[in-house]
C-alpha cells in the first residue's frame, strides 16, 4: 500500500512537470489505473509522439494483464458480466499477487480481491492528486530514489510468488531478458516480452 502512495505521488509530479493539465492527469488515473502505462503515456505525450503510437504503446504494455486475468478466471467465472468487467478494470500487478496468494492458501472469498483492488485504486488516485499539488515543489523525484519504487514493487511480487526452484530460475531468466531489452533502449517491449517468455518457459519445463 505504501508503495502505491509513493509511486502515485511520483506519477502526479512527473505528469505535472511534463506539462499536462491537472484535469488530464486526474482523468488518466481515474480511467486507466495502470501505473507503468501511465508513466509511458506521459513520456510519449511530452515527446509529442503520434497518437497511434501512444495508444499502441499503452495497449502493448497492458497486454500482460490478459495473462493475469486468465490465471484468475476460475475464481471469477461465477460473476456476472458486469462483475467480471469491474474486476478486470481493477486488476493490477499488486492486486493479482495478493489475490493469487489468497487463493493458494485456500481462500475463496471474492471480497478479498475487490477490497484490496479498490483500496489500491483509491490510494492511487489520492496519491496522484498529492503529486499534482506538489508539482514543481519537489523538484526531480529521482534524486530521492523514488523512481526505484516501481522496480522494488515488482521484485517483491516476484519473490513472494516463488514456491520452488524452477520458479526462481524462470524469474531470473525473465528478469535478465527484460533488463537486457531495457538497456538496449527497448524498454517499451521489455516487460511484455519477459511476461510472455516466463509462462512459455514454465509450460515447456513442466512438459
Amino acid at each position: 500500500m505504501g508503495t502505491v502512495l509513493v509511486v502515485g505521488t511520483t506519477f502526479g509530479v512527473v505528469a505535472r512537470q511534463s506539462g499536462l493539465e491537472p484535469i488530464q492527469i486526474v482523468a488518466m488515473s481515474l480511467l486507466m489505473f495502470a501505473g507503468a502505462s501511465q508513466f509511458a503515456m506521459v513520456r510519449l505525450l511530452s515527446e509529442a509522439a503520434p497518437t497511434p503510437v501512444v495508444i499502441a504503446s499503452v495497449l502493448f504494455i497492458n497486454l500482460r494483464h490478459s495473462l493475469m486475468a486468465a490465471s484468475l478466471r476460475s475464481q471469477l467465472r461465477g460473476l456476472p458480466l458486469l462483475g467480471r468487467l469491474v474486476a478486470a478494470f481493477a486488476l493490477t500487478d499488486e492486486a493479482f499477487a495478493m489475490a493469487t496468494g489468497h487463493y493458494r492458501r485456500g481462500g475463496r472469498s471474492l471480497a478479498y480481491y475487490f477490497t484490496f483492488a479498490f483500496s489500491l485504486y483509491a490510494l492511487w488516485n489520492l496519491a496522484t492528486l498529492g503529486g499534482i499539488v506538489l508539482g514543481d515543489a519537489i523538484g526531480d523525484p529521482r534524486r530521492y530514489g523514488i523512481d526505484f519504487a516501481i522496480t522494488a514493487t515488482f521484485t517483491g511480487i516476484v519473490v513472494l510468488s516463488i514456491r520452488q526452484r524452477s520458479d526462481a530460475v524462470i524469474a531470473v531468466v525473465a528478469g535478465m531478458v527484460a533488463g537486457g531489452l531495457a538497456l538496449a533502449g527497448a524498454s517499451t517491449i521489455a516487460v511484455i516480452t519477459a511476461g510472455a517468455l516466463a509462462p512459455s518457459i514454465a509450460i515447456f519445463t513442466r512438459r
